[in-house]
């Protein structure tokens, strides 16, 4: 019964070391993937301690549920953040940049004469633009149009953040002892 307590109670002091209490059933946002010297984990980072990477396999974190893997067998560490970019986020970025830049276009687009442009009008005059009988009025609309939406879409690509730390083949975890603050950085802790 004692020996059943004690592996009971083994992840509740693991969590000890790290300074960041992690509350049963938390959404986790970071995306984790170690390649080791046994293989690559996938997983989302739950915590780092003094001497292991915890990710967890689920994005629901379960106490029962997580992998420890040991700093000294760590070759590469890559942490990204999930409510980043995604590809709906790149495309709604790239309609929205063609909109807003194909709307800007054409100056009277104010419909309602109250001196500002909203982004209602600036869509209804994108839409007025792209499909406009006037030749040159349609094609100035479609390429501003592909331009902003280009740019906003590079933007949204450059803007996702991603750590990656490789680790030496020797000494692995003083080097660990060096990153482990710019992996909190990142995450936040």
């Amino acid at each position: 019964m004692k020996i059943l307590v004690l592996i009971w109670l083994m992840p509740m002091c693991c969590f000890a070391q790290h300074d960041r209490p992690i509350k049963a059933d938390e959404i986790l946002i970071y995306k984790a993937r170690v390649m080791s010297d046994s293989g690559t984990i996938k997983g989302y980072f739950v915590a780092n301690t003094d001497s292991s990477v915890i990710l967890s396999p689920a994005k629901k974190y379960m106490t029962n549920n997580s992998m420890n893997i040991p700093v000294h067998t760590i070759q590469e560490l890559q942490i990204r953040n999930k409510t980043g970019v995604n590809i709906l986020g790149i495309s709604a970025v790239t309609v929205l940049g063609f909109i807003v830049t194909a709307g800007l276009t054409k100056n009277g687009g104010d419909f309602d004469d109250d001196g500002e442009t909203s982004f209602f009008e600036l869509f209804l005059t994108a839409i007025e633009g792209t499909t406009s009988g006037n030749r040159r009025r349609r094609n100035t609309a479609l390429i501003v149009g592909a331009a902003g939406g280009t740019a906003f879409m590079v933007v949204g690509l450059i803007a996702t953040k991603k750590l990656s730390i490789s680790f030496p083949l020797n000494n692995r975890t003083a080097f660990y002892n060096e990153k482990k603050a710019k992996i909190n950085k990142y995450v936040n802790f």
